[in-house]
């Protein structure tokens, strides 16, 4: 028969292998894996992206396309349009990374003006940019406009 000593020891055996058993499974490797997978989802999530089909033309992760004031016109001789993005980005970091982003695609960096607000201008063969970065009026998010333009006249023959 079980006494009150033996019982006690039994479910202190019990309760100290569901303990363990318990701490077992919240263990699922080591700490590095999760935080890769977390690191690698960031990553791609804010990797930079071509948000329109102006394939050379590319924004960082972090801006997301405002598409109730974005359009564009494509007509047989012009394509062109403007870009509204917005997004917690510091304006400096983001004027860079515009410049080094369009430099990379062969834009060419003609003018910039950098004080409150940025305004830079880019331009290659039959297409212009104008990139203009502010705060929006509490400072809370930076907003992005970029009018852009391709001249077709060249694939058209005209």
């Amino acid at each position: 028969m079980l006494n009150c000593k033996n019982l006690s020891k039994i479910a202190a055996t019990i309760i100290l292998a569901l303990s363990l058993t318990a701490c077992a499974n919240m263990h699922t490797g080591t700490g590095t894996t999760g935080s890769t997978a977390a690191a690698k989802e960031t990553t791609t999530k804010n990797a930079p992206y071509f948000p329109t089909s102006f394939n050379d033309f590319e924004v960082p992760g972090e801006l997301k396309l405002n598409s109730k004031h974005t359009m564009f016109i494509n007509t047989s001789s012009f394509t062109g349009g403007v870009i509204a993005l917005e997004g917690r980005v510091e304006m400096a970091s983001l004027a860079d990374f515009f410049v080094n982003s369009m430099q990379k695609n062969n834009w060419h960096l003609i003018g910039e003006v950098r004080y409150q607000n940025t305004l830079l201008a880019f331009t290659k063969p039959n297409k212009n940019c104008m990139i203009s970065i502010y705060s929006d009026s509490f400072g809370y998010e930076t907003k992005v406009t970029v009018y852009i333009s391709d001249n077709n006249l060249s694939n058209n023959g005209q």
